[in-house]
């Protein structure tokens, strides 16, 4: 496992309060056909391994979006939905719109909402990379889950970045990722609190905007044994690299400034806020089509609409997922195409 320490807790909890746009993200579209996909493939493994209708509960639910599906799919167990942000839970029951209700509540990873020993099966999608503590994440699990009971844990596969470049700096500037495993931390980490691994996955998995490497660690409380899983990579050179990248990108982007005089990037980016403190004392305008962005500023200056933004020198497209539609939507807004540059 790689820690990186980008970013402080207080800033963290900042950025989840005020800034994640989670929930405004077409990436976490719950009835969009990829996530379907990805679901089906959740449940699948919970299938194969026997757990077929087992009562289950999702820590990190989000919108819910795999307990709704399970339920409107023939899942007979109970589901509960966990999640710290209530922005993103959705009410109970009249969104589910399911014959079997999902039901939510607010809890924190390392507090659970149950009693000890009572709880049979619990899911953890993209929650680990987020949490510095996973120790004390995987503690509390060991506590509410009845003996024999399972946990399954889903995390991007970070021994595989390397295989599914998606742009310089995608992987290491999702500044809420602090954590990124191989499989074998996250089995190392499950049995130094008790648990016996019993399967892993790795698949490239569908979103809405892109497909991921996927890991999925499935284990059982008590036991002893199970399955070992031996590294076949290693994440430390792919993040050294992309740092390496981030910095030829920055060279790049004043070369580009020198040429043009005056410098805009669309998209606030991770993308973008990783190469930013890289440029210098370049200056520059931001600009962003979402509402929620154009109310933050980046050290005191305004995030603007897209059509408030002067068409003078260049822009710069910041977001490698949504290039695009970006630049469709520059060339419209009057940009030359020659001004018009991408990072990648």
């Amino acid at each position: 496992m790689s820690f990186i320490a980008n970013i402080s807790d207080d800033v963290l909890k900042g950025f989840y309060e005020t800034e994640c746009c989670y929930f405004e993200s077409a990436h976490f579209d719950i009835s969009a056909p990829e996530n379907l996909q990805k679901y089906r493939y959740y449940r699948d493994i919970l299938v194969r391994a026997g757990l077929s209708d087992t009562p289950v509960i999702d820590v990190g639910c989000g919108r819910g979006g795999f307990l709704l599906w399970l339920t409107g799919n023939g899942w007979q167990g109970d589901c509960i939905g966990v999640d710290i942000d209530l922005k993103s839970i959705p009410a109970t029951p009249a969104e589910s719109g399911r014959k079997r209700v999902v039901a939510f509540q607010e809890g924190r990873a390392v507090d659970l909402p149950f009693q000890a020993a009572t709880r049979s099966l619990l899911c953890y999608f993209h929650v680990l990379e987020h949490i510095r503590g996973v120790d004390a994440v995987l503690e509390e699990a060991a506590r509410v889950l009845e003996d024999g009971g399972h946990i399954m844990i889903e995390v991007p596969d970070a021994e595989r970045y390397g295989d599914f470049p998606i742009g310089t700096a995608f992987w290491i500037g999702i500044r809420e990722h602090v954590n990124h495993f191989s499989p074998k931390a996250v089995c190392v980490a499950l049995q130094r609190q008790g648990f016996e691994v019993v399967s892993v996955e790795r698949a490239m998995v569908p979103t809405p905007e892109f497909s991921y490497p996927s890991l999925v660690v499935l284990a059982r409380k008590g036991g002893s044994g199970g399955t070992e899983f031996r590294s076949s990579g290693e994440i430390a050179s792919f993040i050294t690299g992309s740092q390496q990248g981030l910095k030829n990108q920055a060279g790049t982007v004043r070369a580009i400034a020198a040429e043009h005089g005056a410098i805009t990037f669309w998209g606030c980016s991770a993308e973008l806020f990783s190469l930013l403190p890289l440029i210098g004392d370049l200056r520059f305008s931001i600009c962003d089509s979402s509402g929620i962005k154009q109310q933050c500023r980046y050290r005191k200056s305004r995030i603007m609409g897209p059509s408030e933004v002067p068409k003078e020198g260049a822009l710069v497209i910041a977001p490698y997922l949504h290039g695009d539609a970006i630049e469709k939507a520059a060339l419209e807004l009057g940009w030359p195409e020659g001004a018009i540059y991408r990072l990648r």
